[in-house]
């Protein structure tokens, strides 16, 4: 089979962060081209919430987050990408006790300054969100906290993507990874070879299958997250909601929808490529965003589906170059990883680049760290 193909920069994956990778190489004068071996997001980022938060963040991954929601804004409001974002602020609400504990132990003198946030109970809390549920004991309230449109943001990127120049082609599937001096080889049923300078691998959970040709184990996991989309109902929520326990995801879009989220688990995995509802997890998170949020008892649901998320075991990002291989790169495995994106994308493409990068700290994210 001969080289059909030439290229600076290969990107495999055709979600958020490979989208927002050959965005930001492009904008640099990068010769780029996309392969994705299903449709362009159609998998994880298709089916994802779109909640773009701070607050639901782990430690370590609150100035990442910052520095992506700075992306999101600039792309939508400086670029004109119809991303669906809007920067709304976000409630991360407590329930009990106990879990009113837990929501305390994570606040500092540090992050109540850094990101405004503001501690709200009783009948603070009732004037501040009159819709909030009388089963909340208290919330934290962050400006920062956003929200985008994944229907939307897709196409947006892909078009953007396509008149910088970028070559995408959807229905390639990798068959195989030959570094080759300076450059990578890379092997798909279609178009046939292509030859980059650098190859980005962002694939989401395809990513472990893709590395492992080139003898890398890559410890990511990939859950299975349900979520749910209601019939358009008249103003209901006036921010993004999270819990302190990381079980719920709640917003309302422009059309009146209201999307229900929070990482609850379905049915299948990704070894057997299924993606199955658990009706009794779905049943706990309606509940739940129902006690949360009572006016959601009378609105009727229009769909539920789950999608799958790639998770390393620290939950941080795996971002950098793969160890060995100095032209081989991966964006994978961060929780949140969708509302991260544009961060990742804008990171790897310095990386590959080598610019100075917009964010300290990145050494917490090298690939190399669990190998």
């Amino acid at each position: 089979m001969s080289v059909t193909t030439e290229s600076d920069v290969l990107v495999i994956g055709g979600g958020i962060i490979g989208l927002c990778s050959a965005y930001f190489l492009l904008k640099e004068r990068t010769r780029v081209f996309v392969v994705e071996q299903n449709e362009i997001w159609s998998d994880s980022s298709g089916a994802n919430a779109g909640t773009v938060s701070v607050q639901n963040k782990i430690s370590g991954l609150q100035p990442l987050a910052l520095m992506s929601i700075d992306l999101w804004r600039q792309m939508q409001n400086d670029e004109q990408l119809d991303l669906g974002f809007r920067q709304v602020g976000g409630l991360r609400v407590a329930m009990g006790r106990d879990q009113v504990r837990e929501l305390r132990q994570g606040w500092s003198d540090e992050a109540e300054q850094e990101l405004s946030l503001r501690w709200l109970e009783q009948d603070e809390l009732t004037k501040f969100a009159s819709w909030i549920g009388p089963d909340v004991n208290a919330a934290v309230y962050c400006p920062a906290d956003s929200q985008s449109i994944p229907l939307k943001a897709g196409p947006a990127l892909r078009k953007a993507v396509e008149q910088q120049g970028g070559f995408i082609q959807s229905g390639a599937a990798v068959i195989d990874i030959e570094p080759s001096g300076d450059s990578v080889l890379v092997t798909t049923d279609e178009p046939g070879r292509i030859r980059c300078r650098h190859l980005v691998v962002a694939a989401g959970p395809w990513a472990k299958g893709l590395v492992r040709c080139l003898g890398i184990d890559l410890p990511v996991s990939v859950d299975v997250n349900m979520l749910s989309i209601t019939e358009p109902v008249g103003p209901l929520i006036d921010r993004v909601v999270t819990h302190v326990s990381g079980i719920l995801s709640l917003k309302q879009y422009p059309n009146g929808t209201c999307m229900i989220g929070g990482g609850w688990q379905g049915q299948g995995g990704f070894d057997s490529n299924s993606k199955e509802l658990d009706y009794q997890n779905l049943i706990h998170n309606i509940r739940l965003a129902a006690s949360v949020v009572p006016g959601l008892r009378n609105v009727n649901l229009v769909r539920s589906w789950a999608g799958f998320e790639p998770v390393m075991p620290d939950a941080l990002p795996c971002l950098g170059c793969l160890p060995g291989h100095p032209n081989i790169w991966i964006a994978t495995g961060a929780r949140g990883g969708y509302s991260l994106g544009p961060a990742q994308g804008k990171l790897i493409s310095e990386m590959v680049l080598g610019k100075a990068l917009s964010l300290e700290g990145t050494a917490a994210f090298d690939p190399g760290r669990t190998f």
